[in-house]
């Protein structure tokens, strides 16, 4: 935090070794003059505390993070991440978010609520009569920000400044403060904008890029693939095109192929339970049927014939 631009009185620290600002209901500050945001908060933290006002919650408004330094372990409608450096998270009213235990470990968050006219799930975004964006980009917006899986934005670091700017004129008020407030969160919507519609593009690309590769592998699992000539497939050189499958899949490139082999055995298992093994692994491309069975109780915790029984019990 860029403390040494703050009043004296800001720049020091509490009982606990922090410092920074949060402005809320019961200690408004210069939010007195700004209705439309609830909260704001930029902290510095240099001890571990527990803050039970960061556990899981909901709130009226368009909440937004950004992590300075240091590791958060959050939660956004049931689903743990890490809150890292230049992560930036933003959520709607209707999604619960928070620190999982309540805990604030040591490093530098900032956050803001905004509290909308309107925003809800069956109600399109308008933020208020203070902003000039245009219906149709506030309706846009409202729409990426209400879908959870569009909650968290790595390496977005071009957002530090709209909170530096944000701290600063809140706290030192200057003439015309309030409508330069204004101006900073309509540059930052529409950052926000921008970078959500671009990770949403990203998304359908690598969906599709999946799919894609899911169908090559599909159509003859008994096929031998080199890595290189997969990679060829997608115009990728090997490396990339590792990384990106194990991205996209959590699993390296043949792992993600043995993964398409089982599932079809147990789609075979399934479909015919008195199939034979050594057929299921000749139809599945495994090298011989002791590499399918241990493969198959490798990944599954139990041998493909032990499997198969108990598909046989379902059926009686």
């Amino acid at each position: 935090m860029n403390s040494f631009l703050l009043p004296k009185a800001l720049r020091e620290k509490d009982e606990h070794g922090n410092y920074g600002v949060w402005w809320h209901e019961n200690n408004p500050g210069p939010l007195k003059k700004l209705p439309f945001i609830s909260q704001f908060g930029s902290m510095k933290f240099s001890k571990v505390r527990i803050d039970d006002s960061m556990r899981p919650h909901l709130n009226d408004g368009i909440e937004i993070h950004y992590v300075n330094s240091g590791k958060y372990d959050w939660v956004i409608e049931g689903r743990e991440i890490e809150l890292l450096p230049e992560n930036l998270s933003v959520t709607a009213p209707w999604h619960e978010n928070g620190s999982i235990s309540g805990i604030m470990d040591i490093g530098q968050i900032n956050w803001i609520i905004i509290k909308p006219a309107e925003f809800s799930k069956n109600i399109a975004l308008e933020l208020g009569n203070w902003s000039k964006l245009s219906k149709n980009f506030q309706q846009n917006l409202g729409e990426m920000i209400g879908d959870a899986n569009n909650a968290v934005l790595e390496k977005a670091k071009n957002f530090k400044k709209y909170f530096d700017e944000l701290r600063n004129e809140l706290a030192f008020q200057e003439e015309g403060f309030e409508i330069k407030v204004q101006n900073i969160l309509e540059n930052l919507f529409i950052d926000l904008h921008r970078h959500l519609s671009n990770k949403i593009h990203k998304n359908q690309e690598s969906d599709h890029f999946i799919e894609r590769l899911t169908q090559l592998l599909q159509a003859d699992l008994t096929k031998k693939w080199h890595i290189e000539d997969l990679a060829s497939e997608f115009n990728m050189g090997k490396t990339k095109f590792t990384y990106e499958v194990k991205k996209l899949t959590g699993f390296p490139p043949n792992s993600f192929i043995i993964s398409l082999k089982l599932e079809k055995a147990i789609e075979l298992i399934k479909e015919n339970s008195t199939i034979n093994m050594a057929e299921i692994a000749f139809v599945c491309g495994f090298s011989s049927l002791q590499h399918f069975t241990s493969t198959f109780s490798q990944r599954n915790g139990i041998s493909p014939r032990k499997y198969q029984i108990q598909q046989q019990k379902k059926r009686k």
